[in-house]
Protein backbone atom coordinates (compact mmCIF):
# COMPACT_ATOMS: atom_id res chain seq x y z
CA UNK A 1 0.00 0.00 0.00
CA UNK A 2 1.33 3.49 -1.03
CA UNK A 3 -0.18 6.73 0.77
CA UNK A 4 -2.04 9.00 -2.01
CA UNK A 5 0.07 12.55 -1.29
CA UNK A 6 -2.66 14.83 -3.66
CA UNK A 7 -6.40 14.86 -5.01
CA UNK A 8 -4.57 14.91 -8.33
CA UNK A 9 -4.48 10.96 -8.59
CA UNK A 10 -8.27 10.70 -8.73
CA UNK A 11 -7.54 11.53 -11.91
CA UNK A 12 -3.97 9.96 -12.64
CA UNK A 13 -5.15 6.59 -11.00
CA UNK A 14 -8.92 6.51 -12.87
CA UNK A 15 -10.70 3.03 -12.25
CA UNK A 16 -10.82 2.48 -15.76
CA UNK A 17 -6.61 3.04 -16.24
CA UNK A 18 -6.04 0.94 -13.16
CA UNK A 19 -8.52 -2.06 -15.03
CA UNK A 20 -6.11 -1.20 -18.16
CA UNK A 21 -2.99 -1.92 -15.84
CA UNK A 22 -1.40 0.89 -17.73
CA UNK A 23 -0.55 3.04 -14.20
CA UNK A 24 2.99 2.23 -12.45
CA UNK A 25 4.56 3.40 -9.77
CA UNK A 26 8.75 3.53 -9.86
CA UNK A 27 10.07 3.35 -6.30
CA UNK A 28 13.77 5.24 -5.97
CA UNK A 29 14.02 3.74 -2.28
CA UNK A 30 17.23 1.65 -3.36
CA UNK A 31 18.60 4.41 -5.22
CA UNK A 32 17.97 6.95 -1.98
CA UNK A 33 19.37 4.19 -0.06
CA UNK A 34 22.72 3.53 -2.18
CA UNK A 35 23.27 7.49 -2.28
CA UNK A 36 23.82 7.41 1.28
CA UNK A 37 24.44 10.58 2.87
CA UNK A 38 24.43 11.96 -0.57
CA UNK A 39 21.05 11.62 -0.73
CA UNK A 40 20.49 15.16 0.69
CA UNK A 41 22.57 16.95 -1.92
CA UNK A 42 21.34 15.18 -4.94
CA UNK A 43 17.54 14.47 -4.42
CA UNK A 44 16.55 18.04 -6.31
CA UNK A 45 18.89 16.68 -9.27
CA UNK A 46 17.22 12.97 -9.20
CA UNK A 47 13.69 15.00 -9.20
CA UNK A 48 14.85 16.61 -12.16
CA UNK A 49 16.50 13.82 -14.13
CA UNK A 50 13.62 11.59 -13.91
CA UNK A 51 11.28 14.30 -15.16
CA UNK A 52 13.08 14.68 -17.98
CA UNK A 53 13.64 11.47 -18.67
CA UNK A 54 9.75 10.95 -18.33
CA UNK A 55 9.01 13.99 -20.43
CA UNK A 56 11.33 12.43 -23.07
CA UNK A 57 9.12 9.09 -23.37
CA UNK A 58 5.94 10.00 -22.42
CA UNK A 59 2.81 10.76 -24.97
CA UNK A 60 1.00 14.03 -25.34
CA UNK A 61 -2.09 11.94 -23.43
CA UNK A 62 0.32 10.66 -20.72
CA UNK A 63 1.05 11.92 -17.55
CA UNK A 64 3.38 11.78 -14.51
CA UNK A 65 3.44 12.63 -10.27
CA UNK A 66 5.79 12.86 -7.84
CA UNK A 67 4.15 11.30 -4.96
CA UNK A 68 6.65 11.74 -1.94
CA UNK A 69 10.14 11.65 -1.97
CA UNK A 70 11.01 8.40 -3.65
CA UNK A 71 8.25 7.61 -6.05
CA UNK A 72 6.43 8.09 -8.85
CA UNK A 73 3.38 7.56 -10.42
CA UNK A 74 2.58 7.39 -14.37
CA UNK A 75 0.11 7.21 -16.72
CA UNK A 76 -0.32 5.90 -20.35
CA UNK A 77 -3.90 5.63 -21.08
CA UNK A 78 -3.41 4.69 -25.13
CA UNK A 79 -0.47 2.22 -24.13
CA UNK A 80 -0.19 -1.83 -23.33
CA UNK A 81 0.07 -2.71 -19.56
CA UNK A 82 3.69 -4.39 -20.86
CA UNK A 83 4.81 -1.34 -22.79
CA UNK A 84 3.88 0.98 -19.96
CA UNK A 85 6.70 -1.21 -17.68
CA UNK A 86 9.08 -1.50 -20.44
CA UNK A 87 9.10 2.68 -20.72
CA UNK A 88 9.13 2.77 -16.56
CA UNK A 89 11.79 0.22 -16.31
CA UNK A 90 13.80 2.26 -18.70
CA UNK A 91 13.08 5.34 -17.10
CA UNK A 92 14.21 3.72 -13.46
CA UNK A 93 17.44 2.35 -15.35
CA UNK A 94 19.50 5.59 -16.96
CA UNK A 95 18.16 7.38 -13.67
CA UNK A 96 19.92 4.72 -11.70
CA UNK A 97 23.00 4.47 -13.92
CA UNK A 98 23.16 7.89 -14.44
CA UNK A 99 23.64 8.76 -10.63
CA UNK A 100 25.31 5.38 -9.34
CA UNK A 101 27.57 4.91 -12.65
CA UNK A 102 25.54 1.04 -13.15
CA UNK A 103 22.55 -0.64 -12.20
CA UNK A 104 21.69 -4.07 -11.39
CA UNK A 105 17.98 -5.01 -12.27
CA UNK A 106 16.99 -6.66 -8.80
CA UNK A 107 18.30 -2.42 -7.44
CA UNK A 108 14.90 -1.05 -9.48
CA UNK A 109 11.16 -1.55 -7.76
CA UNK A 110 8.36 -1.19 -10.06
CA UNK A 111 4.90 -1.90 -9.72
CA UNK A 112 1.66 -1.92 -11.41
CA UNK A 113 -0.80 0.07 -9.69
CA UNK A 114 -4.02 -2.29 -8.72
CA UNK A 115 -6.24 -0.19 -7.37
CA UNK A 116 -6.66 2.70 -5.04
CA UNK A 117 -9.08 4.69 -3.11
CA UNK A 118 -8.98 8.29 -1.21
CA UNK A 119 -6.31 7.10 1.03
CA UNK A 120 -4.33 4.57 -0.57
CA UNK A 121 -2.81 3.11 -3.53
CA UNK A 122 -2.62 -0.88 -3.57
CA UNK A 123 0.27 -1.94 -5.86
CA UNK A 124 1.83 -5.29 -6.36
CA UNK A 125 5.50 -5.45 -7.29
CA UNK A 126 6.60 -6.64 -10.93
CA UNK A 127 9.38 -9.91 -10.04
CA UNK A 128 12.34 -9.84 -11.27
CA UNK A 129 12.03 -12.17 -13.68
CA UNK A 130 9.06 -10.31 -15.19
CA UNK A 131 11.64 -7.04 -14.99
CA UNK A 132 14.69 -9.41 -17.09
CA UNK A 133 11.91 -9.82 -19.92
CA UNK A 134 11.12 -6.10 -19.58
CA UNK A 135 14.53 -4.76 -20.00
CA UNK A 136 14.81 -7.34 -23.08
CA UNK A 137 11.49 -5.39 -24.89
CA UNK A 138 13.46 -1.97 -23.83
CA UNK A 139 16.56 -3.18 -25.35
CA UNK A 140 19.15 -2.40 -22.33
CA UNK A 141 19.51 -6.53 -20.93
CA UNK A 142 23.29 -5.41 -22.33
CA UNK A 143 24.04 -2.94 -20.28
CA UNK A 144 22.84 -4.57 -16.98
CA UNK A 145 25.38 -4.45 -14.40
CA UNK A 146 28.05 -2.37 -16.81
CA UNK A 147 29.21 0.68 -15.66
CA UNK A 148 28.10 3.43 -17.96
CA UNK A 149 30.81 5.42 -20.00
CA UNK A 150 31.02 9.37 -19.63
CA UNK A 151 29.63 9.43 -23.21
CA UNK A 152 27.24 7.10 -22.73
CA UNK A 153 25.58 9.45 -19.98
CA UNK A 154 26.13 12.34 -21.54
CA UNK A 155 23.60 11.10 -24.36
CA UNK A 156 20.91 10.36 -21.76
CA UNK A 157 17.31 11.13 -23.73
CA UNK A 158 16.26 14.48 -22.26
CA UNK A 159 19.28 15.59 -20.23
CA UNK A 160 20.80 19.06 -21.93
CA UNK A 161 22.73 20.83 -19.70
CA UNK A 162 24.36 17.79 -17.61
CA UNK A 163 27.30 16.72 -16.35
CA UNK A 164 28.85 13.52 -18.10
CA UNK A 165 29.67 12.08 -14.41
CA UNK A 166 28.26 8.74 -12.67
CA UNK A 167 27.85 10.37 -9.53
CA UNK A 168 25.88 13.24 -10.17
CA UNK A 169 25.92 15.48 -6.96
CA UNK A 170 26.99 18.30 -8.63
CA UNK A 171 24.75 17.78 -12.03
CA UNK A 172 22.25 20.49 -12.48
CA UNK A 173 19.27 21.40 -14.59
CA UNK A 174 19.85 24.54 -16.92
CA UNK A 175 16.49 24.46 -17.87
CA UNK A 176 12.84 24.14 -15.11
CA UNK A 177 11.41 22.86 -18.44
CA UNK A 178 13.51 20.09 -19.46
CA UNK A 179 14.44 21.98 -22.38
CA UNK A 180 16.80 25.33 -22.95
CA UNK A 181 15.33 28.55 -21.48
CA UNK A 182 15.17 31.91 -23.47
CA UNK A 183 18.24 33.56 -22.83
CA UNK A 184 16.30 36.28 -20.49
CA UNK A 185 12.60 35.68 -19.06
CA UNK A 186 10.14 37.85 -20.69
CA UNK A 187 8.11 40.20 -18.39
CA UNK A 188 4.64 39.80 -18.55
CA UNK A 189 2.18 42.58 -17.76
CA UNK A 190 -1.26 41.03 -16.80
CA UNK A 191 -5.16 42.43 -16.44
CA UNK A 192 -7.99 41.45 -15.26
CA UNK A 193 -11.14 40.67 -17.75
CA UNK A 194 -14.89 41.37 -15.80
CA UNK A 195 -17.31 38.40 -16.85
CA UNK A 196 -20.57 39.17 -16.69
CA UNK A 197 -23.39 36.79 -15.20
CA UNK A 198 -26.10 37.74 -17.56
CA UNK A 199 -28.57 35.75 -15.32
CA UNK A 200 -28.13 37.95 -11.81
CA UNK A 201 -27.48 41.23 -13.97
CA UNK A 202 -24.29 41.89 -12.36
CA UNK A 203 -20.40 40.79 -12.87
CA UNK A 204 -19.13 38.46 -10.30
CA UNK A 205 -16.15 37.23 -12.00
CA UNK A 206 -12.94 38.10 -13.56
CA UNK A 207 -10.24 36.19 -15.69
CA UNK A 208 -6.98 36.90 -15.38
CA UNK A 209 -5.06 37.07 -19.13
CA UNK A 210 -1.57 38.27 -20.53
CA UNK A 211 -1.79 41.90 -21.60
CA UNK A 212 1.49 42.10 -23.12
CA UNK A 213 5.14 40.04 -23.16
CA UNK A 214 8.34 41.69 -23.97
CA UNK A 215 11.71 40.12 -24.17
CA UNK A 216 14.88 41.84 -23.80
CA UNK A 217 16.07 43.44 -26.96
CA UNK A 218 13.21 42.67 -28.98
CA UNK A 219 11.58 46.13 -28.74
CA UNK A 220 7.80 46.12 -28.99
CA UNK A 221 5.75 43.40 -27.30
CA UNK A 222 5.39 39.94 -28.85
CA UNK A 223 1.42 38.94 -29.33
CA UNK A 224 0.82 35.77 -27.90
CA UNK A 225 0.25 33.65 -31.48
CA UNK A 226 3.79 34.54 -32.01
CA UNK A 227 5.86 32.93 -28.95
CA UNK A 228 7.00 29.36 -29.56
CA UNK A 229 5.20 26.84 -27.45
CA UNK A 230 8.31 26.79 -24.50
CA UNK A 231 7.89 30.84 -24.35
CA UNK A 232 3.90 29.99 -24.13
CA UNK A 233 4.42 28.26 -21.49
CA UNK A 234 6.02 30.54 -19.11
CA UNK A 235 3.89 33.26 -19.94
CA UNK A 236 0.89 31.42 -18.94
CA UNK A 237 2.24 29.97 -15.50
CA UNK A 238 3.58 33.51 -15.10
CA UNK A 239 -0.01 34.66 -15.63
CA UNK A 240 -1.70 32.04 -13.44
CA UNK A 241 0.24 32.57 -10.60
CA UNK A 242 -0.29 36.34 -10.74
CA UNK A 243 -3.77 35.34 -10.88
CA UNK A 244 -3.69 33.31 -7.68
CA UNK A 245 -1.70 36.41 -5.71
CA UNK A 246 -4.11 38.93 -6.71
CA UNK A 247 -7.03 36.55 -5.49
CA UNK A 248 -5.14 36.73 -1.90
CA UNK A 249 -4.41 39.62 -2.02
CA UNK A 250 -7.78 41.13 -2.46
CA UNK A 251 -9.74 38.95 -0.11
CA UNK A 252 -7.49 39.77 2.50
CA UNK A 253 -8.46 43.57 1.97
CA UNK A 254 -12.63 42.22 1.59
CA UNK A 255 -12.40 42.84 -1.88
CA UNK A 256 -14.61 39.87 -2.89
CA UNK A 257 -14.97 38.01 -6.61
CA UNK A 258 -14.42 34.95 -8.32
CA UNK A 259 -11.23 33.95 -10.69
CA UNK A 260 -11.20 32.54 -13.78
CA UNK A 261 -7.86 30.99 -14.76
CA UNK A 262 -7.66 30.71 -18.16
CA UNK A 263 -5.14 27.79 -20.19
CA UNK A 264 -4.32 27.17 -23.67
CA UNK A 265 -4.98 23.50 -24.53
CA UNK A 266 -1.95 23.07 -26.23
CA UNK A 267 -0.15 24.13 -22.35
CA UNK A 268 -2.35 21.87 -20.60
CA UNK A 269 -2.59 19.02 -22.69
CA UNK A 270 1.48 18.74 -22.34
CA UNK A 271 2.88 16.50 -19.66
CA UNK A 272 5.16 19.77 -18.87
CA UNK A 273 2.49 22.22 -18.81
CA UNK A 274 -0.04 20.00 -16.48
CA UNK A 275 2.32 19.02 -13.83
CA UNK A 276 3.34 22.81 -13.63
CA UNK A 277 -0.51 23.65 -12.72
CA UNK A 278 -0.89 20.63 -10.68
CA UNK A 279 2.32 21.17 -8.94
CA UNK A 280 0.84 24.79 -8.09
CA UNK A 281 -2.72 24.06 -7.19
CA UNK A 282 -1.40 21.61 -4.92
CA UNK A 283 0.25 24.89 -2.45
CA UNK A 284 -3.17 26.53 -3.33
CA UNK A 285 -5.07 27.19 0.04
CA UNK A 286 -8.18 25.17 0.49
CA UNK A 287 -10.01 28.72 1.05
CA UNK A 288 -9.39 29.63 -2.55
CA UNK A 289 -9.82 26.97 -4.47
CA UNK A 290 -14.21 27.37 -4.39
CA UNK A 291 -13.83 30.88 -5.96
CA UNK A 292 -11.55 29.81 -8.91
CA UNK A 293 -12.98 28.44 -12.65
CA UNK A 294 -10.42 27.15 -15.14
CA UNK A 295 -11.02 27.44 -18.78
CA UNK A 296 -9.55 25.46 -21.39
CA UNK A 297 -9.26 27.46 -25.03
CA UNK A 298 -7.93 26.88 -28.07
CA UNK A 299 -9.38 23.53 -28.39
CA UNK A 300 -8.78 22.42 -31.44
CA UNK A 301 -11.55 20.98 -33.51
CA UNK A 302 -12.11 17.15 -33.59
CA UNK A 303 -10.55 16.76 -29.72
CA UNK A 304 -10.81 13.53 -28.50
CA UNK A 305 -13.50 13.58 -25.55
CA UNK A 306 -11.30 11.16 -23.62
CA UNK A 307 -8.47 13.82 -23.58
CA UNK A 308 -11.02 16.83 -22.37
CA UNK A 309 -11.95 14.65 -19.96
CA UNK A 310 -8.77 14.02 -18.31
CA UNK A 311 -8.11 17.55 -18.33
CA UNK A 312 -11.54 18.35 -16.25
CA UNK A 313 -10.40 15.56 -14.01
CA UNK A 314 -7.31 16.65 -13.16
CA UNK A 315 -8.65 19.91 -12.61
CA UNK A 316 -11.43 18.78 -10.49
CA UNK A 317 -10.05 18.94 -6.99
CA UNK A 318 -8.83 22.52 -7.13
CA UNK A 319 -11.32 24.60 -8.41
CA UNK A 320 -15.04 25.41 -8.65
CA UNK A 321 -14.61 23.29 -11.91
CA UNK A 322 -13.64 23.55 -15.40
CA UNK A 323 -15.14 25.48 -18.48
CA UNK A 324 -14.21 25.08 -22.45
CA UNK A 325 -14.08 26.71 -25.72
CA UNK A 326 -15.29 25.31 -28.87
CA UNK A 327 -13.57 25.74 -32.17
CA UNK A 328 -14.91 27.92 -34.37
CA UNK A 329 -14.92 25.17 -37.47
CA UNK A 330 -16.98 22.71 -34.71
CA UNK A 331 -20.44 22.08 -35.29
CA UNK A 332 -20.89 18.59 -33.30
CA UNK A 333 -20.29 19.07 -29.53
CA UNK A 334 -20.31 15.30 -28.40
CA UNK A 335 -16.66 15.52 -26.98
CA UNK A 336 -17.90 18.10 -24.51
CA UNK A 337 -20.54 16.27 -23.32
CA UNK A 338 -20.50 14.40 -19.87
CA UNK A 339 -17.59 14.56 -18.91
CA UNK A 340 -17.55 17.00 -16.02
CA UNK A 341 -17.20 20.42 -17.76
CA UNK A 342 -19.40 23.44 -15.55
CA UNK A 343 -19.86 25.43 -19.48
CA UNK A 344 -19.04 25.48 -22.97
CA UNK A 345 -18.29 28.41 -25.44
CA UNK A 346 -16.64 30.83 -27.46
CA UNK A 347 -13.98 32.92 -27.84
CA UNK A 348 -14.62 34.73 -30.18
CA UNK A 349 -10.89 35.94 -31.08
CA UNK A 350 -10.50 32.23 -32.44
CA UNK A 351 -13.20 33.32 -34.90
CA UNK A 352 -11.53 35.45 -38.20
CA UNK A 353 -11.01 35.50 -41.87
CA UNK A 354 -14.29 33.42 -43.49
CA UNK A 355 -15.22 32.23 -40.18
CA UNK A 356 -17.19 35.03 -38.56
CA UNK A 357 -19.63 34.31 -35.13
CA UNK A 358 -23.32 34.25 -36.53
CA UNK A 359 -26.91 34.37 -35.08
CA UNK A 360 -26.65 30.23 -35.68
CA UNK A 361 -23.44 29.75 -33.95
CA UNK A 362 -24.82 31.39 -30.75
CA UNK A 363 -28.31 28.90 -30.85
CA UNK A 364 -26.75 25.82 -31.62
CA UNK A 365 -24.07 26.62 -28.67
CA UNK A 366 -27.39 27.26 -26.56
CA UNK A 367 -29.23 24.18 -27.46
CA UNK A 368 -26.33 21.85 -27.13
CA UNK A 369 -25.93 23.49 -23.63
CA UNK A 370 -29.84 22.98 -22.52
CA UNK A 371 -29.64 19.30 -23.09
CA UNK A 372 -26.33 18.89 -21.97
CA UNK A 373 -27.28 20.53 -18.15
CA UNK A 374 -23.93 23.09 -19.32
CA UNK A 375 -24.05 26.67 -18.98
CA UNK A 376 -22.74 28.76 -21.74
CA UNK A 377 -20.50 31.91 -22.39
CA UNK A 378 -19.03 34.19 -24.87
CA UNK A 379 -15.65 35.40 -24.63
CA UNK A 380 -14.42 38.68 -25.93
CA UNK A 381 -17.64 40.32 -27.11
CA UNK A 382 -16.40 43.58 -29.45
CA UNK A 383 -20.23 44.66 -30.88
CA UNK A 384 -23.76 45.29 -30.16
CA UNK A 385 -24.81 42.96 -33.09
CA UNK A 386 -22.87 39.94 -31.25
CA UNK A 387 -24.66 41.32 -28.22
CA UNK A 388 -28.25 41.40 -29.62
CA UNK A 389 -27.13 37.34 -30.90
CA UNK A 390 -25.83 36.95 -27.12
CA UNK A 391 -29.40 37.90 -25.77
CA UNK A 392 -31.55 36.06 -28.32
CA UNK A 393 -30.00 32.90 -27.46
CA UNK A 394 -30.34 33.24 -23.66
CA UNK A 395 -26.23 32.60 -23.36
CA UNK A 396 -25.51 33.53 -19.30
CA UNK A 397 -21.89 34.87 -19.07
CA UNK A 398 -20.05 37.40 -21.65
CA UNK A 399 -16.98 39.33 -21.30
CA UNK A 400 -15.09 41.49 -23.42
CA UNK A 401 -14.60 45.09 -24.99
CA UNK A 402 -18.67 45.57 -25.10
CA UNK A 403 -19.29 44.70 -21.55
CA UNK A 404 -16.56 46.64 -19.75
CA UNK A 405 -12.75 47.14 -19.96
CA UNK A 406 -10.19 45.06 -18.46
CA UNK A 407 -8.40 46.40 -15.34
CA UNK A 408 -5.33 46.35 -13.48
CA UNK A 409 -6.81 45.07 -10.51
CA UNK A 410 -10.45 43.55 -9.91
CA UNK A 411 -12.78 46.10 -8.49
CA UNK A 412 -15.15 43.66 -6.72
CA UNK A 413 -18.96 42.18 -7.97
CA UNK A 414 -21.21 45.27 -9.12
CA UNK A 415 -24.36 45.10 -10.91
CA UNK A 416 -24.67 45.96 -14.21
CA UNK A 417 -28.45 44.77 -16.20
CA UNK A 418 -28.69 44.43 -20.06
CA UNK A 419 -29.91 48.29 -20.45
CA UNK A 420 -26.56 50.13 -19.58
CA UNK A 421 -24.84 47.88 -21.45
CA UNK A 422 -26.97 48.15 -24.02
CA UNK A 423 -26.85 51.88 -24.06
CA UNK A 424 -22.50 51.97 -24.31
CA UNK A 425 -21.75 54.44 -26.99
CA UNK A 426 -19.50 52.86 -29.83
CA UNK A 427 -17.81 49.98 -29.08
CA UNK A 428 -14.26 51.08 -30.34
CA UNK A 429 -14.21 53.60 -26.84
CA UNK A 430 -14.39 50.17 -24.99
CA UNK A 431 -11.40 48.73 -26.93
Amino acid sequence: MLQRSAPILAAAAAPSFLAKGCVNVIELDSLKEQAGERWGRIREGVFARIEALLRAKLGPNDLFVRLADTAYLITMPTTDAEDVSAVCLSVAFELYTSFLGQCDLDSIALNIVLSGDDDTLTLKRVPLEKIKTLAEKAGIQHRVGRRAQPEELAQLPGMPGYEATPIAHRAKPTSHWGMSQPAAPPQVDHHFVPIWSVPHAAVTTYACEAKSVVFLGRGQPVPLKQLSTQERHVVEMTVFQAGIAQLEKSYAAGNKFLLIMPFTFEFFGAPVGRMEVLSACRDLSHNFRSLITFMIYDVPPGVAQTRLANMVGALAPFGRGTVATVSPSVRAYGAYQGIGLKAVGFNLDEFGGASKFCQNDAEQLAHFARRANLGTFLYSVRDKATLKFAQDARIQFLSGPAIAPTCSEPSGMWRLPWGDVLAKPDMELWV
